[in-house]
């Protein structure tokens, strides 16, 4: 028979043990805190490099339609930008270890333990499609302009000297080249995707920092 004094001590046992796993918990929504912060901030600088190949894409094609009286030098800058990659390189250690250790178990909403397991997921998907991209910029774009169009030691940068006589009639026949058309449709195709992307993770970074903070 169990006397109340067993009990007593079993329950208070249980209730220091429910205190330090609450205490436990806390540093770790803490930690996840700032590493989703962390994540975010790498997301909107990548997001930055995104919108200024994007901008320069759209930029060209509107050329297209004016290309006799477009600006060599424009031409030559919109270019480079157009190559501008990059990829989230996102901080996921502690994310990562609590999930490969078992210790999410200690966050004690079962929702938002799903939420977390599955970020990592959604964030490689978009890496994927930024690395895609990265590929086609890599593999098609700087190909095409090396081999048909007209590059500089100072190609692309902002304070890149007007193009001579014959390099300003080589950018400006480019734009009406169709595969350089062809190729800048497809990359503001890209942009719109991984802009698109972009825009919706950000959405859920915002809600799982909101749902994280909530329990701290």
């Amino acid at each position: 028979m169990i006397t109340g004094s067993i009990l007593l001590a079993l329950a208070l046992e249980s209730f220091w043990g429910q205190q330090a796993d609450r205490r436990a918990e806390a540093v770790l929504l803490t930690s996840l805190a700032a590493e989703l912060e962390g994540t975010r901030q790498e997301m909107l600088r990548a997001r930055g490099v995104h919108k200024t190949r994007c901008d320069a894409t759209a930029e060209l094609r509107e050329l297209f339609l004016h290309a006799d009286d477009a600006d060599p030098r424009a031409i030559g800058i919109l270019m480079r930008q157009s190559a501008s990659v990059t990829s989230v390189d996102a901080p996921l250690g502690v994310l990562l270890g609590l999930i490969s250790s078992g210790s999410l178990e200690l966050i004690s909403d079962a929702s938002l333990r799903s939420a977390l397991a599955g970020w990592p997921a959604k964030l490689e998907d978009h890496r994927e499609a930024e690395i895609y991209i990265h590929d086609v910029v890599r593999d098609q774009w700087v190909p095409w302009l090396v081999t048909h169009s007209v590059l500089t030691d100072d190609w692309g940068r902002g304070d890149a000297q007007p193009p001579g006589a014959t390099a300003s009639r080589i950018l400006v026949e480019t734009l009406s080249n169709t595969e350089f058309q062809n190729l800048v449709t497809m990359q503001d195709y890209y942009c719109s995707v991984v802009l698109g992307e972009s825009d919706r993770l950000e959405d859920d970074i915002q809600e799982l920092q909101a749902r994280v903070l909530e329990h701290l």
